[in-house]
């Protein structure tokens, strides 16, 4: 066995999820379900590595007191290994579909077999010796059931691939996360560790596994706008762009902008302004459905872009846009500012994206001038009714 390779190995890995964890200690990440869920596998991931140290430490050493820790950091260690797959499965089902409803029901359906392995690990430290055995040298030993840890594990994580392709050919949009990168890392890292018992791959290749979704959601967030909490300009144009290589067929966008905000901002002062922001990201993220995303294209001009869409999901999308607006304006305090849109909307035809963005200005300015004529003069129009794409 190994000691400074594995002190080295564990010690690297050690760092590496410290570091990551005092990121989002320290704010660098929003507080949010799947910011839990990554923070709860970074601890995971250092109390098996400190157990593993610990338990290739005490490997061969006599006495009572070594058989007991042996016993109980292997079982730590072992428990820690499925449940971080565990963690993965949810956490990428997160990240993919946004939905702690989902979350729940997935949770129990992905916890069951998780259980079954905690309950075989608590029968073993009864010394059922069916995932390892400590020997009466206080060596450690495999147990015949030993393989169903691993086999639990890639089932875990050949889950999670599947969960994404599966999602990617019902429609939904999955932008800026490969499972591939955690999956095939830590896969790797698994195998080395399997075939070579006394090295420490596992582990190390979990928390570099773990730096390298990081990027990906660092990357992700510099396409992020952090007042609204939508994805920003930089974010539309990259799926235009995208739209535009590929000539994609049924897309289709809904242009916002807010009436009156400036009236907001000297009326409320420029934090109420901000705080009309922020409602509106709440407003548009909460009407999204697969496929569709809202963006934050400047000050107070917004627009949600529908990719495999069809008018039924355009127009579900504007009625559930309008229905979010009227019950915050119904909910706001006396005396607070009301909010209301101009909109517009277009399907793309393939050619230029300017001409798409073009159109889609052009009907929701229209729209604008109607709202300001109204206001002027009688009544203010039904907001929420967006034209027609084939005016």
């Amino acid at each position: 066995m190994n000691i400074p390779e594995i002190l080295v190995a564990n010690g690297t890995g050690a760092v590496l999820v410290c570091f990551l964890f005092l990121l989002r200690v320290r704010g660098e990440s929003k507080n949010s379900v799947g910011s839990e869920l990554f923070c709860q596998m970074l601890v995971v991931t250092l109390l098996a590595q400190a157990t593993e140290t610990i338990s290739f430490l005490l490997d061969g050493v006599p006495g009572a007191a070594s058989r007991f820790w042996l016993y109980l950091m292997n079982t730590v260690c072992t428990g820690a290994t499925v449940s971080v797959g565990f963690a993965w499965c949810l956490y990428v089902d997160f990240r993919v579909y946004h939905s702690t409803g989902r979350l729940r029901r997935r949770h129990l359906f992905l916890g069951a077999p998780l259980l079954a392995v905690l309950a075989l690990l608590a029968a073993n430290l009864f010394g059922t010796g069916w995932i390892f055995t400590i020997s009466a040298d206080n060596v450690y030993h495999r147990g015949p059931l030993n393989s169903l840890l691993y086999l639990l594990l890639f089932g875990y994580y050949a889950e999670s691939v599947w969960q994404v392709h599966k999602a990617k050919r019902d429609g939904v949009t999955v932008e800026f996360f490969s499972v591939y990168y955690f999956v095939i890392t830590c896969a790797v890292g698994t195998v080395l560790q399997g075939a070579f018992y006394g090295m420490a791959f596992g582990w190390l290749s979990v928390a570099i596994a773990f730096v390298f979704v990081d990027s990906q959601l660092r990357s992700l967030r510099s396409y992020l706008d952090e007042l609204s909490g939508l994805f920003g300009r930089k974010y539309m144009n990259y799926c235009l762009e995208r739209i535009h290589a590929t000539q994609e067929k049924d897309v289709y966008g809904i242009m916002m902008d807010v009436n009156c905000f400036k009236e907001i901002n000297d009326t409320y002062g420029h934090g109420a302004g901000d705080r009309a922001i922020q409602e509106i990201g709440h407003i548009l993220s909460g009407a999204l459905v697969a496929n569709s995303v809202a963006i934050r294209i400047s000050g107070d001009e917004f627009m949600v872009l529908i990719r495999h869409g069809s008018e039924e999901i355009l127009n579900k999308i504007c009625a559930a846009i309008e229905q979010r607006v009227q019950r915050y304006n119904a909910a706001a305090p006396a005396g607070s500012f009301q909010l209301s849109f101009s909109t517009g909307v277009a399907k793309y035809e393939g050619g230029s994206v300017e001409k798409f963005l073009a159109e889609l200005d052009e009907r929701m300015y229209a729209e604008k001038r109607a709202f300001h004529a109204a206001r002027n003069g009688h009544a203010v129009p039904e907001q929420g009714n967006a034209p027609s794409i084939s005016e």
